[in-house]
């Protein structure tokens, strides 16, 4: 099993390369509140090592996120953070292929001080070696729940379920066409919503639907468009139930870098 210890220890040596305000604006593009801050560490071919976001603005505490990923960008470790009430840390090991082999989920909270998953990944390959399914169990009721994804022959993820309990609670689908993802399908059990993206020749999303079920029938109840400058990215949304837009836009600095 690799150490994922020391390869957090010399990701958090390097400096951040940009961060990344992400703001309320009104329609004269002046700001009303600052949402999140997001500052990411990247190696010297701009793949994401590291990604610091905090949740604003501070009530209670803010909501505080940090990711980790290996040089090909596999997340490996997560650590959530709410308050002082509540923590999760998710990380994954990898074997000596670099595939990943076991993962566990960590949970702290005031009333359950130590609620551990672990899980066990399982991929099964086609004649010529390349990934076909994912198939994610956990040890503690390993017949009744599961993580299941199958690849495409591009070795890109086809579709996903997360079934707890024999009870399929989310379903993700995404379609390709030359060889990038242009849409997405995100189907959530409760409560009941979908989410459809659609994405740029970049894979950037350049729009999402929102549906959900309002009295047994499916609505639509939001959409939103997505717009990139150089620095930018503004997103328009529109709630079709409130009858109202809003608009946020992210405004990222890059930082010089010597690491």
């Amino acid at each position: 099993m690799t150490d994922n210890k020391s390869i957090i220890q010399e990701i958090d040596k390097l400096n951040f390369s940009k961060t990344t305000f992400e703001v309320s604006i009104d329609n004269n593009e002046n700001i009303i509140d600052t949402l999140s801050i997001i500052k990411t560490k990247t190696d010297k071919n701009g793949k994401m090592l590291y990604v610091i976001k905090e949740y604003l603005p501070k009530v209670d505490g803010s909501i505080i996120q940090q990711s980790y990923f290996r040089n090909n960008e596999d997340l490996f470790y997560r650590e959530t953070a709410a308050t002082e009430e509540f923590k999760s840390i998710f990380q994954t090991f990898v074997n000596k292929d670099n595939m990943i082999e076991n993962a566990q989920m960590i949970s702290y909270t005031s009333e359950n001080p130590n609620d551990t998953i672990f899980m066990k990944y399982d991929y099964k390959y086609n004649s010529k070696g390349k990934k076909e399914t994912l198939f994610v169990t956990f040890e503690k009721d390993s017949t009744n729940s599961m993580d299941f994804t199958k690849y495409n022959e591009n070795e890109k993820p086809e579709f996903r379920y997360l079934i707890i309990d024999n009870d399929t609670l989310q379903k993700l689908k995404m379609n390709y066409l030359n060889g990038k993802m242009v849409e997405s399908t995100y189907e959530f059990k409760e409560p009941f919503r979908i989410k459809i993206s659609t994405y740029d020749n970049n894979e950037k999303i350049k729009s999402e639907v929102q549906y959900l079920k309002v009295n047994d029938t499916i609505k639509k109840v939001s959409e939103s468009t997505f717009n990139y400058t150089k620095n930018t990215e503004l997103i328009i949304t529109k709630s079709i139930l409130k009858d109202t837009i809003t608009k946020t836009k992210k405004i990222t600095a890059h930082n010089t870098v010597y690491n």
